[in-house]
Parts: structure tokens; C-alpha cells; sequence
């Protein structure tokens, strides 16, 4: 081969060794560490695009992917008499699992929507949740009370706490499977990474006031006690269960009441027999024999038509019932949130009876189908991709991608990673209704005006700020989908700006070690002379003699930063620095040849012509 198209492959190994001696920190040896990345990881990565971004588009037709609903074989159960308002055929098991947010609701507004066009004559809201989100609780109470069939029951199986508690209370009636609870649903505040928010007196008020409201009226839809539902979403209240020795009805009453009828102050310890009913009993209802109070209806000037509920209000007990009446134990204490269990639940009224599997739902029914709707893959890839920390872990992904594609020429495997943390980060929500489209162009316009000021085009860097500025703008607002004056929307707000400076501080972190410590460690160093040496053997076979020679001068017809171009004579080149952002019209000298690409450094007035390549490195 002709020496004039021949690059000695050892003396670009020894000039490689002796960089890696110097221990020189710059861009241009993270550039170096991109390129063995991208040797080991660029078929997984490949394949594993090709996953995402087939996942994205399949997201839109979530309800024509969702899991198969999943018909369930009855099995022999002991026939009971099923009352004709609650008798159904066909009924739909909906499970509920996991904290309840915006997604809970789409989901189970889409599962109900299938369940009903598929014959449902049923609806069981199968709970085992910890709580949630309090507007998106009270959304789907509403769904429940004003769209779902009016045979929508719960069951609680095993756990429905806080918003869990408020949801099942919106059924038309509960059921509650073996050592199952529900119950502590007064609102808190939990930031990311901070934990719970003490909230002041007023604030706090201001937060239980809708939720008071939601389960006194569902209460009185259902029948269930007053006063008992209040003690779920509020401190301060003193309940007592009593029972009429004459006909063994069941009340609840607070202390002023039950000093009317005892004529004594309450006792103020927990009952060393819980209240239980008697499981051998023929009756339907477990819960008959508990007559419930509804404050608004004892006064008759209220009631300017028949009433809404199923029975009305017990009468205000009186100094004339003294004697009747006995006392089974306390319920509920001024500082402790109410929590039942399935005998509890039942003594006190607010469950109708037991369901340990869908058989045994099956016949409190007089059901022959029943069919499970759980919630779809895509909704459940959602729900990951929208948690708090799956966020910040995209916002740093895609700010590092960005970062690292403006640094290396061309597009490449860092430029399509910060394309799918974009996608995943706020593409995925906003396509189902988490998130607007205007905060998914307010991200990509940002990046391209930074992109523009820094890499291709020298605008002074006011053009920099304002895609900076689109850029966190788009990225705290798809943390925001309540309205921003309500306290669940100034959250969020909150959340989105913490999610945002931390992804930030992430990045930034990440970007200064890999600078700092990445070209220093052995196997990087390792991997500098593998991709020297390959660089080598490419530039001996693709580079003609007539490229310039390293000590070249030359002239940046572009601002590099780090690369552009620069002109040898009349001839433009591919060209980066090693670091540095050089003005377009500045001399420069060639210190390597790594492929098509040309590394240059600044000319110094005072630097002899044609100084080595080693020199040039060390003066860095």
C-alpha cells in the first residue's frame, strides 16, 4: 500500500498511551467513553426501542388491548334468597388495587364502559388499596352515585383505607371478605422525598369539609349511621354502641345523647368484648337491628318531599328512654380515626355481610357469570412511567442524552435515548389524558432553541434562555393536572418543581463525574487505545493522502462547540475541540485525525508551527 494513504497504527497507539499517561480531563475523553458504550450496548438498545416505541403507539388502543376480561367458573354454594333489588345474573368483578389517582379513575370509567356493553347487570368494586388522591376519589364517587349501575356494591378484600373507605361507602352496600378493614380516611398532605405535611387548623378544615360532605350524603343514601362516617375522615368524635333491651335494635350515640339516656358521663376505655352478630343467623342482612341517625331529617320544615334515603332517622333519644337502654361498648375515640373489621363493620351497620371468593359473591347475587376486568397493560405502564420517581429518573436521562448528542457529531444512540425519556416522560401520559399535548411541543421546541444557540447557530445565548425556560416550563406543568388555585393542584406544583430541580441536580451531578473521574478509570483507558487503534485502521483505509496532516494549521469558518467546521486552504473539514468553544474565524491547528473528524486546538501566537500531536495534547 502507498505510504502516502498509510497511518502508522503503532505510533497512533503510543501517542494514545502517553495522553492516557497525562491523565488529561476533557470532553473530548467522555467522547471517547461514548464510543465503547455504544460498541457493548447498541443491539440491546436497538431491540429495546423498537419495545418502547411500539408500546407508545399501542397505548391509544388500550381498550382494544386490555387484558382480556377473565370469566370465573362457579362452583357449588349453598342457595340463599336473594332480595330482587339485588338479584343480577350477570355481574363484573373491577378490582381497585393501589394508591387511586387520575389514572384509577379512567381506568375504571373504561372497565365499567365494557363491563355494561357486555350485559353486566352487576357491578362488585373489588378494594385493596391504601388511598389516594382526594379529588380523584371524589371524581369517581360521583361516577359511582350518578352513572354506574345502581347494583354497584363494594367489597372489601382485604384492605380499603382512606379514599378506599369513602369509595366503598358510595355503593349501594359493602361486603367484607376474611380479616379484611376499612376505614382512616382524614385527608394529609405527603410531599416526595419530604413525607407527610403537617397541615394548619384551617387548612386541615378546609380539606375534610368536601369529604365530610361525600360520605354524610353517602350515608344517608345507604343508610348507614351519621355520625359512625364522620368518625372515618375526622378527629373528635366520642361514639357509643348501645342496644335496646326490649327489642334489640342497635344505636349509635355521642356523649351528650348518652348522658340523656344513662344519666352519667360515657366511659371513656375500649370495650373488652367487640361487637359481634351472630353468624348462624338465617337473616340476609347481618347488619338488620342497627337503626342510624341523619341529623337532617329530624327537623320536618327540611322535608318538602318524600325522602331520598331507604329509612329515615331514629328519633333523638330522651330522658324518657332511660332504662331501655344498655351499653355494648365505645367505638370510637376523640383522638384515633375509626378502622373496622368484618364483625365490627357489621355490627355497626355499614357492611351487609361476608364474601371470602367470587363464589360466595356469586350467590348474594343469584349470579351464573361472573367475569373479572382488571386493569389494561398500558394503564399499568402508565401508572409506573407517572410515579414521582420513574420522573426524575426520565428528566435525567433525557437531560444527560441531550448533553452528550450535542457534544458528539452527527445523530446518534444518545440523541434517540433523550427522544424516548421525552416520550416516556410526557408523550405516555398526555396519551391518555394525563398530560396536554402543549407540554410535550414546549419540551422539544426548548431543546431545539437550545440546540440551535449552542451547537448549529451563535445567537448570543438569549435564545439559549428561552428554550431553557420552555424546557422546565413543559416539564413541571405535566406534573400539574388539578386546577393550580386548588391546594391538590399547588402540590402538584410542587411536586412537578422538586421532581424537576432534583432531575436537574441529577444530571448536572452525573455529567461533572463522568468529566471528572470517567477518563481517569483503567477501563476506560483500556477502551481509549481499543478505539484509537480501530480509529487507526479506519483512517489508514478511508483517509487520502491530500487530508491535512496533523500541525496543520486551518481557520474555523463556524463557531465549535466543540465541533463545526474548519477550512485547509479552500477545502471545509468536519472539525471538534477538545472542549473548548472556539469563534468562527479563529486559527487553529490540527493535533488528530479520529475518522472523517479533525481534533483542532486553539494557535497560540507564541506556539511553534508544527508541533507534535503530543505536544499539542499536553498543552491542553
Amino acid at each position: 500500500m502507498d505510504n502516502s494513504y498509510r497511518i502508522t497504527l503503532l505510533d497512533g497507539i503510543e501517542r494514545d498511551r502517553q495522553v492516557s499517561r497525562l491523565k488529561i480531563i476533557s470532553p473530548r475523553s467522555i467522547v471517547t467513553g461514548v464510543f465503547m458504550l455504544y460498541h457493548l450496548i447498541t443491539v440491546f438498545f436497538h431491540r429495546f426501542i423498537h419495545i418502547i416505541v411500539a408500546s407508545l403507539f399501542l397505548i391509544p388502543g388500550a381498550s382494544a388491548l386490555a387484558v382480556p376480561p377473565q370469566a370465573v367458573p362457579p362452583q357449588a354454594v349453598p342457595p340463599r334468597a336473594v332480595p330482587a333489588e339485588r338479584q343480577a345474573g350477570n355481574i363484573a368483578i373491577i378490582p381497585i388495587r393501589g394508591p387511586i389517582d387520575d389514572l384509577t379513575v379512567i381506568s375504571v370509567m373504561r372497565r365499567t364502559e365494557l363491563a355494561v356493553a357486555n350485559g353486566a347487570q352487576a357491578i362488585v368494586l373489588e378494594f385493596d388499596t391504601p388511598g389516594g388522591d382526594m379529588l380523584a376519589t371524589l371524581q369517581l364517587c360521583n361516577y359511582i352515585k350518578t352513572q354506574m349501575p345502581v347494583n354497584t356494591i363494594a367489597w372489601v378484600h382485604p384492605h380499603a383505607f382512606s379514599a378506599g373507605a369513602i369509595l366503598a361507602l358510595a355503593t349501594r352496600e359493602i361486603l367484607v371478605g376474611p380479616a379484611s378493614a376499612f376505614g382512616d380516611a382524614a385527608p394529609i398532605q405527603v410531599a416526595p422525598g419530604v413525607g407527610l405535611i403537617p397541615m394548619p387548623p384551617t387548612e386541615r378544615a378546609k380539606m375534610e369539609a368536601p369529604l365530610v360532605a361525600e360520605v354524610v350524603d353517602s350515608a344517608r343514601m345507604h343508610g348507614y349511621d351519621e355520625h359512625i362516617v364522620q368518625s372515618f375522615v375526622r378527629l373528635g368524635s366520642e361514639l357509643w354502641l348501645i342496644r335496646n333491651t326490649t327489642n334489640e335494635k342497635r344505636a349509635i350515640v355521642d356523649a351528650e345523647e348518652y348522658r340523656t339516656v344513662f344519666g352519667s358521663e360515657p366511659p371513656r376505655q375500649a370495650a373488652t368484648v367487640a361487637p359481634t352478630v351472630d353468624s348462624s343467623s338465617e337473616s340476609e342482612d347481618e347488619s338488620e337491628g342497627l337503626i342510624p341517625y341523619f341529623s337532617r331529617y329530624q327537623s320536618k320544615p327540611m322535608l318538602e318531599g318524600p325522602p331520598t334515603v331507604p329509612q329515615l332517622s331514629r328519633a333523638r333519644l330522651t330522658e324518657a328512654d332511660r332504662g331501655e337502654w344498655t351499653l355494648i361498648e365505645q367505638v370510637s375515640k376523640a383522638d384515633q380515626l375509626l378502622v373496622v373489621y368484618p364483625d365490627e363493620a357489621i355490627a355497626l351497620g355499614l357492611a351487609k355481610g361476608r364474601a371470602a371468593n367470587e363464589q360466595e359473591i356469586a350467590a348474594w347475587f343469584g349470579a351464573t357469570t361472573i367475569t373479572r376486568y382488571e386493569e389494561s397493560w398500558s394503564e399499568s405502564l402508565v401508572r409506573f412511567l407517572t410515579t414521582w420517581p420513574v420522573r426524575i429518573a426520565l428528566i435525567v436521562v433525557l437531560l444527560v442524552a441531550f448533553v452528550l448528542e450535542a457534544l458528539t457529531p452527527g445523530f446518534g444512540i444518545f440523541g434517540s435515548l433523550a427522544i424516548i425519556a421525552l416520550l416516556l416522560l410526557v408523550g405516555a401520559p398526555a396519551l391518555v389524558g394525563l398530560a396536554e399535548w402543549w407540554e410535550l411541543i414546549a419540551v422539544v421546541l426548548g431543546l431545539a432553541l437550545v440546540a440551535l444557540d449552542i451547537v448549529i447557530l451563535p445567537l448570543g445565548g438569549w435564545v439559549a434562555v428561552i428554550g431553557g425556560a420552555l424546557v422546565l416550563t413543559g416539564l413541571v406543568s405535566s406534573f400539574v393536572t388539578r386546577d393550580i388555585s386548588s391546594a391538590i393542584g399547588q402540590q402538584q406544583l410542587f411536586m412537578g418543581i422538586g421532581s424537576t430541580l432534583v432531575g436537574l441536580f441529577g444530571s448536572t451531578a452525573i455529567l461533572w463525574f463522568s468529566w471528572k473521574f470517567l477518563p481517569q478509570s483503567p477501563l476506560l483507558q483500556r477502551a481509549t487505545l481499543q478505539v484509537a487503534a480501530s480509529s487507526q485502521s479506519s483512517d489508514a483505509i478511508l483517509i487520502p493522502s491530500n487530508w491535512p496532516q496533523v500541525g496543520s494549521q486551518a481557520i474555523a469558518v463556524t463557531t465549535l462547540r466543540p465541533t463545526g467546521k474548519v477550512q485547509v486552504g479552500n477545502q471545509p473539514f468536519d472539525a471538534q475541540t477538545n472542549g473548548q468553544f472556539v469563534e468562527a474565524g479563529t486559527p487553529v491547528r490540527i493535533i488528530r485525525r479520529r475518522g472523517t473528524t479533525l481534533e483542532v486546538e486553539v494557535l497560540l501566537n507564541d506556539a511553534p508551527r508544527g508541533e507534535s500531536a503530543d505536544q499539542g495534547q499536553s498543552s491542553t
